[in-house]
């Protein structure tokens, strides 16, 4: 594990901090010109909404990250071509310090060195995909926070005429 105990905490202070922008909001629109009569049964819309939004979001969400994986994977497999000298001097490069330090047979070195190569194609991958998925997420609050100014204002007093 590369993160403390500590930055691991203040990263999740900082990611809930803003839960009480975001509930309080949707609440007070929930209710918006509903009789007080029918606060359960809004209420009961409300979290259930709430739940099948957060079971979409996941899928939607690990679903991106799968599919953008294997577009990157696929377009940095691009380059690892034996035909690539920068390719075959990190496999040489990897091999012979495989072969050196582990006691490993040439070719054993060589399985290794590309093993180790495709092992890093996948992380360089797989953070490009949670980096696309971070952006498409942003944009998307961006779009919802904008859309935020459009909501009908809640005016109390009105309601009751």
């Amino acid at each position: 594990m590369l993160i403390s105990f500590r930055a691991a905490t203040m990263l999740r202070i900082i990611q809930v901090l803003g839960l009480g922008f975001l509930f309080v909001p949707i609440t007070l629109v929930a209710y918006i010109g509903i009789a007080p009569e029918k606060n359960n049964a809004v209420a009961g819309i409300v979290n259930f909404m709430r739940n099948i939004g957060s079971s979409v979001g996941t899928s939607l969400v690990t679903t991106l990250i799968a599919r953008r994986s294997q577009f990157h994977q696929a377009r940095l497999v691009e380059h690892a071509r034996p035909d690539n000298p920068n390719f075959q001097n990190t496999v040489n490069g990897l091999a012979a310090q495989i072969s050196h330090s582990g006691g490993m047979s040439k070719p054993d070195a060589i399985a290794q060195a590309y093993a180790r190569v495709y092992q890093s194609v996948q992380a360089q991958a797989a953070s490009l995909a949670y980096i696309d998925t971070f952006m498409v997420l942003s944009v998307a609050a961006a779009i919802m926070f904008v859309l935020a100014f459009a909501l009908k204002k809640n005016d109390p007093p009105a309601a009751d005429t």
